[in-house]
């Protein structure tokens, strides 16, 4: 029996911090992007590594998580592609949603850059569904970007954890 549904809703990619933060003072009206990844090439490194976190900042704007680290890996990294997420329903989410969210992202997906809760699983049976925006609120419907990489459709229950390659449009309404 599935506990949990969550949707988060993708905005990006955003090539430096500058730009985010530019975006972020003009669209983040509600301080409610949580969850960020960042995707790059590390310094002396030629392939794509990815990172995902999420913002502790009581500013509620994601750019600062990476001003106020000075030591955080997106500092390393070239030609990045940043992502800033929030849940699409719009609510007040518990710290320990946020952070389930992640763990279920980290746990499913991999990524190369995350040392921790790559072998945590989540104790409840949650459905994780990954919406991806262009930063005009657009939808996209081609999967181009390293982070697109990541399932739609991420599924952990008594028998695993589950994802799709993507989701597809099959009509235009």
């Amino acid at each position: 029996m599935i506990s949990k549904l969550f949707v988060i809703e993708w905005v990006g990619p955003f090539s430096e911090i500058e730009g985010l933060k530019k975006w972020e003072k003009d669209n983040n009206i509600m301080r409610n992007y949580y969850f960020y990844i960042v995707s790059g090439k590390p310094h002396n490194m030629s392939n794509y590594r990815s990172y995902c976190g999420i913002t502790q900042n009581k500013d509620g704007y994601v750019y600062k998580r990476y001003q106020c680290d000075p030591n955080h890996k997106i500092h390393t990294m070239r030609d990045k592609e940043i992502w800033i997420g929030r849940f699409s329903d719009n609510s007040v989410h518990s710290r320990s949603d946020i952070e389930l969210c992640e763990t279920m992202i980290v746990s499913y997906w991999q990524p190369e850059l995350n040392n921790k809760k790559k072998s945590t699983y989540p104790s409840s049976n949650i459905v994780l569904i990954n919406r991806w925006f262009k930063i005009d609120f657009t939808p996209r419907q081609n999967n181009i970007y390293i982070a697109q990489k990541m399932s739609d459709l991420i599924i952990l229950d008594d028998s695993g954890i589950w994802g799709t390659e993507k989701v597809r449009k099959l009509v235009d309404f």
